[in-house]
């Protein structure tokens, strides 16, 4: 096995990190660049030639280190409710690892062997300690690592020296090279706070029979292809849309959706790779994974763990690697300060506009034996997001003992942000927010189908505050369906009005004196109207806009019947 030596860093109390002098990172790794030179005179070394190490200088030798890792940690809370709330939990928390073993071969090689035996024949500076390659770090001001690390007066490099095994006794074999240890060194460090919170979860519980609701926006992506849920969903939407009249079976299930969002600076935006790294949740039984299936991008396994814990409960349903997308900006009305909050008075309002969006899409449980899940109170649970990138706005770059930069494709270095949100939801509001969805079916005969009538229906529903979703003037007036939305609090109260129109002929008689018949077709018609509503939390609205369309309506049709 590996020993672990103790690293050459060490964590310096600062003052508060307002008070530092900020550092401009324009030339950073231009001068760094040119200090490099400067040292070592690397322009005019032969790549596999040996470092000069002279004598009063550090002895430099070509190794390289196996990983470097720049961690950042941030966690919060979240109240998922009527009254959302966000908070922090703790402070954000900082960390640079840097191992390097001592194998002789792949990390710490021949050629670094060879440089640190020169350097201590040469009378290098620390004979006990080589440079092995440099760490640039730049935008580093909103974090404390500039006085412990000294960034300020090196331009933000860092040396890597790591301490070196005593020389080998007669007979022994050198440490260096025997491949049984390594030296692992790390610095701690705090980032500053940040102005917005990075990730939001959005959580509700559906009725699969609510399903229906042909304009319920679609956060699923295809990436695995469509999902089985997402399939029988769209299947029950077209059952609807083809034939309104069928009743469709009850499903006594449950779904809980879940959504999380990752806000990053628009800078941070290329190349940035995100996901959902787990998801766990609380549960209030022992259950059978028989009951549960879980619908998500990747399809990740779900799994029962009995040894998790949530507010002292034991056992646990979670997930893992649902991968996250960029989608665009984020909208304002997902600031994480809320209106009345003082620190958004004190955000910068072009902070909020150069914001892009990453988000996991639709993660869908599916509960078809529901009925213990009533009998809880809130469901607690933990979601963590991990991104390739430094949430504090600093950026590392990982440099050779020469001062050539580790190719791309052979880097050690990984930068890494993990946001941790602990989240409450509690479900007495989860049920009542559910989207409530009655429908009635109207009949209207002896009315014909055509444009006018459609234009009636669209006039009914502005007369009552609506919004015509989509326009009437190309629609069929024998098979269409008319969407509406009006603004009923802080929800959207949605009318679907789907239109089946029949024309057919109609024979007139009249009698004249009782001895002569007159006979003549006229056209006719009968109208059908499926008017589907939803709101959330409450059914009352719904039905008594269905009602008045239903009034306003009749009192027009009345009027116009065919054939009289």
């Amino acid at each position: 096995m590996r020993t672990m030596t103790r690293g050459l860093w060490r964590v310096v109390p600062t003052g508060s990190l307002k008070s530092r002098p900020r550092v401009q990172s324009g030339s950073i790794l231009e001068r760094l660049a040119a200090r490099f030179r400067r040292l070592m005179g690397f322009a005019v070394m032969h790549a596999a030639a040996p470092l000069r190490n002279r004598t009063g200088e550090p002895a430099y030798a070509r190794a390289r280190v196996e990983t470097a890792k720049i961690e950042e940690k941030y966690k919060y809370r979240q109240e998922i409710s009527l009254n959302a709330d966000v908070s922090e939990v703790g402070d954000p928390a900082g960390q640079i690892k840097i191992v390097l073993p001592y194998d002789g071969d792949e990390f710490f090689t021949r050629d670094a062997y060879a440089d640190v035996e020169a350097a201590r024949r040469d009378g290098a500076v620390l004979p006990d300690n080589a440079v092995v390659g440099f760490l640039a770090l730049t935008d580093y001001e909103k974090t404390d690592l500039e006085v412990p690390l000294g960034l300020q007066g090196n331009y933000g490099s860092v040396p890597i020296a790591v301490r070196l095994p005593g020389r080998p006794g007669s007979g022994e074999t050198d440490q260096l090279i025997i491949d049984n240890s390594e030296c692992v060194f790390s610095q701690e460090y705090r980032p500053e706070d940040l102005r917005i919170f990075p990730v939001y979860v959005d959580m509700d519980l559906d009725d699969p029979d609510m399903a229906e609701d042909a304009d319920r926006p679609q956060r699923f992506s295809a990436q695995d292809a469509i999902a089985d849920l997402l399939a029988r969903l769209l299947e029950r939407i077209k059952v609807i849309g083809d034939a309104p009249e069928r009743q469709l079976d009850f499903e006594p299930g449950l779904w809980l959706r879940m959504t999380v969002r990752l806000h990053l600076p628009r800078g941070q935006a290329e190349g940035v790779e995100a996901k959902v790294s787990k998801v766990s949740m609380g549960w209030p039984t022992h259950t059978s994974l028989s009951s549960l299936e879980l619908h998500a991008d990747s399809r990740p396994a779900l799994r029962y763990n009995p040894q998790q814990e949530h507010d002292g409960r034991k056992g646990g349903l979670e997930w893992s690697d649902v991968p996250m997308t960029l989608i665009g900006q984020r909208r304002d009305a997902e600031v994480t300060h809320t209106a009345d909050d003082p620190e958004a008075e004190e955000e910068d309002p072009e902070v909020r506009k150069e914001l892009v969006t990453l988000t996991s899409g639709e993660m869908t449980l599916s509960i078809s034996n529901p009925g213990d899940f009533y009998k809880q109170d809130t469901l607690t649970g933990r979601v963590e997001v991990t991104v390739n990138r430094l949430l504090s706005g600093m950026d590392a770059r990982l440099y050779d003992a020469a001062g050539r930069p580790y190719p791309a494709q052979r880097s050690a270095l990984k930068l890494k942000s993990v946001v941790t949100t602990e989240f409450s939801l509690p479900l007495h509001d989860a049920f009542a927010r559910r989207p409530m969805s009655p429908y009635q079916w109207l009949y209207f005969e002896e009315v014909i189908p055509s444009a006018l009538r459609l234009d009636d229906i669209a006039m009914a529903l502005r007369n009552r505050g609506f919004t015509l979703v989509t326009s009437v003037r190309d629609l069929d007036p024998e098979d269409c369906c008319i969407k509406a939305e009006r603004v009923q609090g802080p929800d959207l109260l949605r009318l679907q009005v789907y239109v089946r129109g029949e024309r057919h002929k109609a024979r007139r008689e009249r009698s004249v004196d009782g001895v002569m018949t007159y006979r003549s077709a006229v056209a006719s018609g009968d109208l059908r109207l499926y008017v589907y509503g939803s709101l959330r939390g409450e059914s009352k609205p719904v039905v008594q806009e269905i009602n008045a369309l239903r009034r306003a309506l009749r009192e027009r049709f009345d009027r116009l019947p065919a054939g009289r």
